[in-house]
């Protein structure tokens, strides 16, 4: 494991358990906030300006996984994340939603929902998607560049649209 000169560490390091070969880039940030942990295997790397940040839930990231500049992982309701998955620049997962059903309280001060997020093995996620809480991606799904993931993912499908829809099969 390296972890680069610049690259930033918040919280309880020893939370934050890397595989043998992961590498974490300058101005790439891992962060424990609240409680949750970090579990990446083996080989993985996490580009420039990346943050993974648990906000209390787990995250757990298995090995050949590549996360991209400006990539964003939140933990919330826990993220779990299969071996050889492509994670292009710009991504945002997020396993939680606020709770906005009461109009007499501030959406801020109302709780969240936080089913958690599975995205399975030999995964391509392109740039600038979003996959909110609750949904799983299946193993060999490609998500296109801009979707945003709403519901859950068929394995070997090919995914694009807000909200993303399978447009074929691999």
């Amino acid at each position: 494991m390296s972890i680069n000169q610049g690259a930033i560490i918040r919280g309880d390091p020893d939370l934050i358990t890397l595989g043998h070969g992961t590498a974490i880039r300058t101005g790439a940030t891992l962060g424990i906030i609240s409680g949750g942990s970090i579990t990446m295997g083996d080989k993985c790397i996490v580009h420039t300006g990346a943050m993974i940040l648990t906000y209390s839930g787990d995250i757990v990231i298995g090995n050949n996984v590549s996360v991209n500049y400006y990539t964003i992982l939140y933990g919330h309701g826990g993220l779990t994340i299969g071996n050889n998955v492509l994670i292009a620049a710009h991504v945002v997962v997020i396993p939680s939603n606020h709770i906005f059903d009461s109009l007499d309280v501030p959406i801020n001060e109302q709780h969240e929902r936080r089913k958690g997020i599975v995205i399975g093995s030999d995964v391509w996620i392109g740039a600038n998607a979003t996959i909110l809480d609750g949904v799983t991606v299946g193993d060999g799904a490609v998500i296109g560049a801009g979707s945003v993931v709403t519901k859950d993912i068929p394995p070997y499908s090919i995914n694009v649209g807000n909200p993303a829809k399978v447009i074929r099969m691999r």
